[in-house]
């Protein structure tokens, strides 16, 4: 199946590890993504923050997994044996999040023109359910600060195609800048996919493998807008 418009999509801060089984389930949830086609859809949010010196430092993003995603989410937080508060368990979700990223890039990949830059780490991270959808928001560095450049630029996707990436259109400004010249602000690219390549793709089933890297075929392209005053 595919998601919203032609492609598809994929959350406080404790140590606490919660019940074996909220381990399970981040850990099929992200595993499941090197297994199949578009499966399901995540809504997010970025905002760029930028230094003093006028450098970008790192990306906060906020994603928010589909309905059904966070519906299969909670039910088996709550499933979940144990006293650990509903609030305990998200955190203990978030820290499973958080610990299996770096495995694959972040899902995320900032350039600066044609050249791919290093990425620091998460530098912290919370999770939180929004109207009944599950939330994971967090900050991911970068390696080294970059000078505020319309050069700079961003994807976020699943590279297999398992989750679908989308810019949040239920928020005016998809893309924020902290501490940026007022003149400056976000600018979101669509992709444009081949339609040969959206065919191929979406008759894939859910036990089908889709080459690695497909993904980005379908993500959006996120950028810095900074207009001479």
């Amino acid at each position: 199946m595919i998601g919203r418009g032609h492609h598809v999509s994929i959350h406080s801060r404790r140590s606490g590890r919660g019940p074996a089984l909220i381990t399970g389930l981040i850990l099929s949830w992200l595993a499941t993504s090197a297994m199949a086609h578009p499966h399901g859809w995540v809504d997010y949010r970025v905002t760029v923050m930028v230094d003093d010196h006028q450098r970008v430092t790192a990306l906060k993003q906020s994603w928010k997994m589909d309905p059904f995603q966070s519906l299969t989410m909670i039910e088996g937080l709550e499933s979940a044996e144990g006293h650990e508060s509903m609030p305990e368990r998200l955190d203990a979700l978030g820290h499973e999040i958080a610990a299996n990223l770096p495995s694959q890039h972040y899902l995320t990949h900032v350039y600066d023109g044609d050249q791919e830059l290093a990425l620091g780490g998460i530098e912290d991270y919370t999770t939180r359910l929004n109207n009944d959808r599950v939330e994971f928001s967090f900050i991911l560095t970068l390696a080294k600060p970059q000078p505020l450049s319309e050069t700079l630029s961003w994807k976020i996707y699943d590279g297999t195609y398992f989750i679908e990436f989308l810019y949040d259109d239920q928020t005016e400004y998809p893309i924020e800048l902290v501490n940026a010249p007022a003149r400056c602000h976000g600018e979101v690219t669509h992709a444009d996919p081949d339609p040969a390549v959206v065919a191929s793709v979406s008759v894939i089933d859910v036990t089908g493998d889709t080459p690695e890297g497909v993904g980005r075929l379908f993500s959006d392209t996120g950028g810095i807008k900074c207009p001479a005053s």
